[in-house]
């Protein structure tokens, strides 16, 4: 892990009078520059609900697609073991989506609040951009949840 108030030397830079002796890491100007952790903050709540959704979008595709197999199983004449097994694999795709709802309520339920104490929308002027994206992000997730209700 690289902590940026101690300069590493190789050891052959350091007893070598030769040459002149280098940083192994060099910093960055921009590393000095330290963001407004509610930005930090707006990135993570971006990340997990765009995690989110692309779970969602997943499981309801798979369940989808179990759906689809297991009646063309039923079409097919296929035993009733193999009927059983497509149900179970229907169920599990099923039973990973109320978790993933919970979670997303919980994040948008938490996005809101975040946006409700910035009513000066200080957010809004220190990053546009990410701002729009969440509140974008907020939206989609919100209507999202709306249908599965």
């Amino acid at each position: 892990m690289y902590s940026p108030h101690i300069a590493l030397l190789s050891a052959v830079q350091a007893n070598d009078t030769r040459h002149r002796a280098k940083l192994r890491f060099q910093r960055l100007p921009t590393d000095n520059t330290y963001t407004d952790p509610r930005l930090e903050q707006l990135i993570v709540y971006r990340a997990l609900l765009e995690h989110l959704l692309q779970q969602k979008d997943h499981y309801d595709h798979e369940r989808e697609l179990e759906l689809q197999r297991l009646e063309r199983f039923r079409c097919e004449g296929a035993n009733e073991r193999r009927l059983q097994v497509q149900e179970q694999v229907v169920k599990k795709a099923q039973a990973m989506l109320p978790g993933i709802v919970f979670k997303m309520r919980n994040e948008v339920d938490k996005l809101k609040h975040f946006f409700e104490v910035d009513k000066e929308q200080e957010l809004r002027q220190l990053d546009t951009d990410l701002y729009d994206q969440c509140s974008d992000l907020l939206k989609n997730c919100q209507l999202t949840l709306e249908n599965v209700q």
